[in-house]
């Protein structure tokens, strides 16, 4: 059995979810986004709160946000247990879903604030824990360090209009993390604190060579993302079979 049941758990059901979506027709797979995703206007309908967590705009958008769940998830089921674990996921997914919905009318689906919820708290409760997530073997506090300020500056320059990323929602979710890593364990998430204090202060010295890093580790995830693009959307061309029998 795996060691992180939860973790792989989310992954196959984000990915199920994915290839029966854009395996529908056209029309039927923009009726599922209108039905399941949540805005302003729709928040009355709380079963979209759960079903927009579970949807995904793009294979691009669903690949990036696996990976941050495969990393991060990984380390917060090896520090917590399966509820607080679930607990911080959707609590943080669903804050900062309608913390965006206060700031943006446009609907709005994905798993990002669930995912930055989980690093908010690792990266308090176990900062110095190296992950390959840039390729480059790195520390997990100096990764969300990295995160915590392209997130901050591109919510504050209002990019989300440009890129339509919830921005906001990020930040969101992963301050959810933080406050259940501080709730959880106060002595350990002081101490990780400082190390991403510490994490800060070394990224203002070592920018370029962090911006290298970065630089050649986003080179290959985007290799990837094309890649696990293509396979994602042909398995959901072979599933749309389905929809044709029904």
């Amino acid at each position: 059995m795996s060691r992180y049941p939860i973790t792989l758990g989310l992954i196959v059901v984000n990915i199920i979810v994915f290839l029966l979506v854009f395996s529908m027709p056209e029309e039927m797979m923009e009726q599922a986004f209108e039905l399941l995703s949540v805005s302003w206007v729709t928040k009355i309908e709380p079963w979209r709160w759960l079903t927009s967590l579970f949807m995904h705009a793009s294979a691009s958008h669903l690949f990036f946000n696996m990976l941050g769940l495969y990393f991060f998830g990984k380390d917060l089921e090896e520090n917590t247990n399966k509820a607080r674990f679930l607990a911080v996921y959707f609590i943080a997914g669903l804050l900062g879903t309608f913390v965006f919905m206060l700031t943006d009318a446009s609907p709005v689906v994905g798993a990002s604030g669930c995912v930055f919820g989980l690093l908010g708290a690792s990266m308090l409760l176990n900062p110095t824990k190296k992950i390959h997530f840039y390729v480059f073997p790195l520390p997990l506090g100096m990764v969300a360090v990295g995160f915590i300020l392209v997130e901050s500056l591109m919510a504050a320059a209002g990019a989300t209009d440009i890129t339509g990323v919830a921005h906001i929602a990020h930040l969101a979710g992963l301050a959810t993390g933080a406050i259940f890593a501080f709730f959880y364990d106060p002595k350990q998430s002081a101490k990780g604190l400082v190390v991403l204090i510490i994490s800060l202060v070394l990224l203002i010295f070592l920018g370029p060579f962090f911006s290298i890093i970065t630089g050649l580790g986003g080179l290959v995830l985007s290799v990837l993302e094309v890649i696990v693009g293509t396979v994602l959307y042909g398995l959901a061309k072979l599933l749309s079979f389905i929809w044709v029998v029904v």
